[in-house]
């Protein structure tokens, strides 16, 4: 069983993040887990939030410095024994190490659930992207391809529920396509000065034939991302508007 968690801490000494702070969301939530023990499944991890809005340190070498007493979130899709874990760690409200300690104050979860929908129709997707970036033999693809997408969305569905649906991805070049986007290539500090490519920005999905079913795997991809890297908060994206056309 997965579960959708967000933890809320408050740094306790100013925090400079000159890397990308998916990095850091990810290894505090490994710090706290391995408190009680050594994690049990796989963790897709957010960037760390500030109020509503993921931060987006060490893209194109942008700095941010969190003031000590300063909110942040994260958020993070986790097995149930993990989150045992978590919620003991968070319990003792001890700060995390250098360089960014941060106490965490509260914790809420939720279970991830996905029951793809069965409905035909046509809709267009409007989506804001965040760091993201995809693999093709080796090479990268920084747009947002409905392809790539597909094939990522379904290999999440099988990591995370154990069933096969690439026979839905495999119909992505028919039911998918970008009418629109406003995305721009960038390079991201994961750490220890390691740049990486991304893509973020803007785009609309058009997508065509079972509507149901695809809306619910790209809702499951706010939650777990898309493409590489997403233990450290690459590949995610915000549904902003879903439109239903008759």
């Amino acid at each position: 069983m997965w579960r959708e968690v967000e933890v809320e801490l408050v740094t306790s000494a100013p925090c400079p993040l000159t890397g990308w702070s998916g990095s850091v969301a990810y290894k505090t939530l490994l710090e706290l887990i391995r408190r009680e023990a050594e994690p049990k499944g796989k963790i897709f991890a957010h960037p760390l939030y500030r109020g509503d809005r993921p931060i987006l340190s060490g893209v194109e070498g942008r700095a941010v410095v969190l003031e000590p007493m300063t909110q942040v979130k994260i958020r993070a899709v986790i097995t149930e024994q993990d989150l045992f874990y978590l919620l003991s760690a968070v319990s003792k409200a001890e700060p995390t190490s250098s360089p960014c300690p941060m106490s965490p104050a509260a914790l809420r979860f939720s279970p991830l659930e996905l029951k793809l929908g069965e409905g035909h129709g046509f809709a267009v997707v409007k989506l804001r992207f965040y760091p993201t970036a995809f693999m093709f033999h080796g090479r990268d693809v920084l747009y947002p391809s409905p392809q790539r997408m597909a094939y990522s969305l379904a290999k999440a569905y099988k990591e995370l529920f154990g069933v096969d649906i690439k026979p839905i991805a495999d119909r992505a070049p028919t039911a998918l396509e970008i009418v629109g986007m406003r995305t721009k290539a960038v390079r991201v500090n994961i750490g220890d000065s390691r740049l990486v490519p991304a893509f973020l920005g803007r785009a609309q999905l058009a997508v065509f034939g079972n509507v149901d079913a695809w809306l619910s795997l790209l809702k499951l991809g706010e939650s777990v991302g898309v493409g590489i890297s997403r233990a450290i908060g690459f590949g995610k994206y915000k549904i902003e508007e879903v439109v239903l056309h008759a």
